[in-house]
Formats: C-alpha cells, sequence, structure tokens
C-alpha cells in the first residue's frame, strides 16, 4: 500500500520528537486542528444590513499525547517546568507505516505543556496506567 493510494492505514504508529531526543512509547496523538476565526462585515450600503464573511486570525487547537506510563521521565519532566518562553519546545511527530516508513510528518512550533496527566486503569486493562501531556502551540506545519 503506497503512502498516497487514499486509504486509511490499519495499522500505524507514531515517532515525536523534542529536544533531539525520541520520546518512546508514544502510542496517540489527537488531531491537528488549525482554526480561522471567521469575521462578519456589514456593508453600510447592501439592503438590510446584511454582511458577508472574512478570514481573520488563524489559530491552532492544543494537541494531546498519550503513551503507557513508565517508559521515562520525559512527559514529567517538562510538565513540571515552569511555562515561561525558555520551556517552549518544537516537537515533530512522525506517522509511520507499519514497516517504520514515514507516512506523514508535522512540526508543532513553541509548544508548552499545559496538562499533564496520569490515568490509573483497572485490572482488565492490558497497561497500569497511561500519561497524556497535553501541549498547547504556536501553530503547526506539514513537512512531508
Amino acid at each position: 500500500m503506497s503512502k498516497h493510494d487514499g486509504k486509511h492505514h490499519r495499522r500505524h504508529s507514531f515517532r515525536v520528537t523534542w529536544d533531539g531526543k525520541v520520546v518512546p512509547g508514544v502510542d496517540r496523538v489527537s488531531p491537528l486542528v488549525r482554526l480561522v476565526e471567521v469575521i462578519t462585515v456589514r456593508d453600510g450600503s447592501s439592503p438590510g444590513g446584511s454582511g458577508h464573511t472574512v478570514p481573520g486570525r488563524i489559530g491552532t487547537e492544543p494537541v494531546t499525547i498519550e503513551r503507557p506510563a513508565g517508559a521515562d521521565g520525559a512527559f514529567e519532566d517538562w510538565a513540571r517546568t515552569p511555562a515561561d518562553i525558555a520551556s517552549k519546545k518544537d516537537v515533530t511527530v512522525e506517522v509511520l507505516d507499519r514497516e517504520g516508513g514515514v507516512l506523514a510528518a508535522y512540526r508543532l512550533r513553541r509548544c508548552w505543556p499545559s496538562e499533564y496527566r496520569v490515568v490509573l486503569l483497572g485490572r482488565s486493562a492490558r497497561t497500569v496506567a497511561v500519561e497524556k501531556l497535553r501541549l498547547e502551540n504556536d501553530g503547526w506545519e506539514h513537512l512531508s
């Protein structure tokens, strides 16, 4: 199956990096969402005062990455740092096919953690706990 055949891959994985290091175990990444503010502009000469819309500011939603707990301290270490300019990092998310080839890659710019969560699961679950890190970002771009 080629990467351009238009079908969703049934099995894929993620490779997430920051500070030049691969963050092990990431198995979920929330959707990357870019939003454009809609502004309604009224033209005083139009009958009934109807208006039309124009694009406004572009923003993004936070991205959440998840993995089984215990791989290393990368999530928790970053979440503990003060939320200032020095703690902002670019994060690369690569979507990998079954053979480890890169299907798509994205760079999330100037991310900082706004939430760190450890979800404890019941006995029937395969893993004991899941770490979730919510990242605010200043935009993202498609790399490949």
